[in-house]
């Protein structure tokens, strides 16, 4: 039971800040292409505009069950999102210094 009152609080906390950004114009990445990350999509209601992966072999391809394109780390300042979140949080550091050393100033968030 407290399992699944924390996995609704979950993801009412995640739809509500996706539809903030959004609704405000903003753009909100994922950051990882995996099973994870497909998870994360189908489950929220709110807006994401990419997918970004490391690994090119997914470049230009799409995420099952959502569409959602999945791009390339190179492809993250022109999206100017607001808000990137890492479905891995051992790499948010590594991330985000990636992230700043392409001048993207998002927040960095991990599920």
């Amino acid at each position: 039971e407290s399992f699944v009152h924390a996995a609704r609080t979950a993801r009412q906390t995640w739809d509500e800040r996706l539809a903030d950004i959004s609704s405000g114009g903003g753009r909100s990445l994922i950051w990882g292409a995996s099973s994870k990350g497909v998870a994360f999509l189908v489950t929220m209601d709110g807006e994401v505009s990419a997918a970004v992966d490391i690994n090119p072999n997914k470049h230009g391809k799409f995420m099952a069950g959502t569409g959602h394109e999945i791009v390339g780390p190179e492809r993250v300042p022109a999206l100017d999102p607001q808000l990137v979140v890492v479905m891995n949080p051992i790499y948010v550091d590594e991330i985000t210094a990636d992230l700043r050393s392409r001048g993207v100033d998002a927040a960095v968030a991990a599920v």
